[in-house]
């Protein structure tokens, strides 16, 4: 009963601040408990998000034609076409099948083998971008990206990509803007307005960089003015 009142709650409240075109659901477990940081897309597109702390979502911009991914496991997919599916929807995951529930109906589905996949864990998109309400460079690298840290050291804020190289006291990762090279987070997060960011793709591995980015690279297009 609890977690169905937080789901009512997390439904109803996102009701109020999205628009029509929009999608919100929550993913559970087989036991009722929300499955968090599950990727959930749209086929052929880079829109996509990881669910939240209580396995909820939100995607934009949607219309009828649009299908949803959930990545469930390395096999299988839960593929879930949103026509007449209503704004909002409850997937519960079960062994060989998932159980979806929308504007109070209840359907059984099985999974679908694993799709090539559209959405790339490594990019954020400007409707990611958007989403994640961050205020700054920092901000946004913070828990959005798989692998990649943001932590404190003596007073400065250091951004690393897991498996860098680097054998000099700098690891961390080489940030481009634009083409322009940045060999620090401090002076790529001075560099950039986060409302101008329209990619951020991040590169474990920056070999085309040379040793400059032995420690991974961290690509960023804003919008064209």
């Amino acid at each position: 009963m609890k977690t169905q009142i937080v789901i009512f709650g997390l439904l109803l409240s996102c009701s109020i601040v999205t628009a029509q075109d929009a999608m919100r659901g929550v993913i559970l477990s087989e036991k009722g408990k929300p499955v968090r940081r599950m990727n959930v897309w749209v086929k052929n597109s880079l829109d996509g998000i990881k669910t939240g702390k209580q396995g909820e979502f939100i995607l934009y911009g949607l219309n009828e034609k649009d299908t949803l991914i959930i990545s469930v496991s390395k096999k299988q997919d839960a593929v879930i076409p949103i026509k007449d599916r209503g704004d909002s929807i409850i997937i519960t995951l079960k062994k060989d099948e998932f159980l979806l529930k929308d504007n109070s109906r209840e359907f059984m589905f099985p999974y679908s083998k694993k799709t090539l996949l559209a959405f790339n864990p490594n990019i954020l998109t400007r409707t990611q971008i958007e989403q994640s309400g961050a205020n700054s460079l920092y901000d946004l690298l913070r828990g959005n990206l798989p692998g990649v840290t943001v932590s404190e050291s003596n007073g400065n804020t250091l951004v690393t990509i897991r498996g860098g190289s680097s054998f000099d006291l700098n690891n961390e990762p080489l940030f481009i803007i634009d083409g322009v090279e940045y060999r620090n987070s401090y002076d790529a997060d001075r560099s950039v307005n986060i409302n101008d960011i329209e990619q951020l793709e991040v590169q474990s591995d920056g070999a085309m960089y040379g040793i400059k980015g032995s420690n991974g690279a961290i690509v960023i297009t804003t919008k064209k003015k």
